[in-house]
């Protein structure tokens, strides 16, 4: 097992890099760049655990994991490896990441350690985290170093949006793009990480993630997760009840609490669970399996005749119900609003369906 193996779906950006210092042609600065929750920051750790390893050639971008160089990277130890990022609770990244606190600015922070000769290797390399949230002060001291780098230098700045960062600290950079996972890829990480137990949850759950493994684990929220099972039990329901419906939906949410874009967030992937709800539910009906079985959605979808379009065409446009609501959301309606009133017409289209 190499250290790649634990890094899913970027595999073509191994290459490209291997490729790169197999040419000499390495940059002194690069930025990842892709959402959150995609794998870059552990991409770059391995980076600078290949380029450490003392029994691979850098060319090989390859570590062993055994020698004390790959165990110091691993332990957040090594002497050269520097990473910063925003403090926690803070929204910008501070000067004093780069430069020092004032009563010692200059002598220390990152800018102070790449100046520095290495101390285990031969060069120095510097991960850079929550890029785009530098603040001016900060951006304009981190840009001296970024255009006169030390000697054999890494830097790898993280950004989940590329706009937010600066320009002219982006082109000093050359840029790869982070895909998101795919659903597969997602699942697996979920299945290792053991944050679920049943593949058929991953799956389902990995669909409605946006290749994010930190969506997957807002999705995992324990109290969101009962919002969902509440959902699904209603939907799947012979006697759904519109109004008891509402009310579990509104008063979850309002215990789960939040500002108001926290509160939207979450009302976005309660429709979204009623999208994979009614999709997964199609799917069975049309005899067709793609990504996560919902039993609920099962349950539900035997009321109906699998050879009748009709009855495929019935639960199409209750998701398609569904996916109205998630765009009124996005246009700032009240959620409670919206939430009542899909319940309403989803009891209006079900109660003639029961069986």
């Amino acid at each position: 097992m190499t250290v790649w193996d634990n890094i899913r779906g970027h595999s073509e950006r191994v290459e490209w890099l291997r490729r790169a210092i197999q040419r000499n042609r390495l940059s002194h600065g690069y930025v990842f760049a892709g959402k959150e929750g995609i794998g870059k920051r552990l991409f770059a750790r391995a980076v600078a655990q290949c380029l450490f390893c003392q029994r691979h050639a850098d060319e090989e971008l390859l570590a062993c994991g055994e020698c004390s160089a790959c165990k110091q990277v691993l332990a957040g130890t090594h002497p050269d490896l520097h990473e910063v990022g925003r403090p926690a609770g803070k929204a910008e990244l501070p000067i004093a990441a780069f430069l020092g606190p004032p009563e010692n600015r200059g002598r220390e922070g990152l800018c102070y350690d790449l100046s520095r000769l290495p101390m285990a290797g031969d060069r120095k390399i510097a991960i850079i985290d929550d890029a785009s949230a530098m603040n001016d002060e900060a951006a304009n001291a981190f840009l001296k170093t970024l255009e006169e780098p030390p000697p054999k230098a890494l830097i790898m700045l993280i950004v989940d949006n590329l706009d937010a960062l600066l320009p002219t600290i982006r082109s000093r950079c050359q840029v790869i793009r982070f895909d998101p996972l795919l659903p597969a890829d997602l699942a697996g990480l979920m299945l290792q990480h053991e944050w679920v137990k049943e593949p058929a949850e991953a799956a389902a759950l990995s669909e409605l993630s946006d290749g994010s493994l930190a969506v997957a684990a807002q999705l995992l929220d324990p109290a969101l997760r009962e919002l969902r099972d509440a959902l699904y039990r209603e939907l799947a329901s012979p006697n759904f009840n519109a109004i008891e419906l509402t009310e579990q939906l509104t008063s979850g949410l309002e215990a789960i609490g939040g500002d108001s874009a926290t509160t939207r967030r979450n009302a976005v992937w309660l429709i979204r669970f009623g999208l994979e709800f009614f999709r997964s539910a199609a799917m069975h009906l049309s005899g067709q399996q793609s990504g996560g079985v919902i039993p609920a959605a099962v349950s539900f979808a035997q009321r109906f005749d699998g050879q009748s379009p009709e009855d495929l065409e019935f639960i199409m446009s209750l998701f398609e119900r569904v996916a109205e609501t998630e765009r009124h959301i996005d246009m700032n309606i009240a959620v409670p609003r919206c939430l009542e009133v899909l319940c309403h017409e989803l009891g209006q289209k079900l109660r003639p369906a029961a069986r």
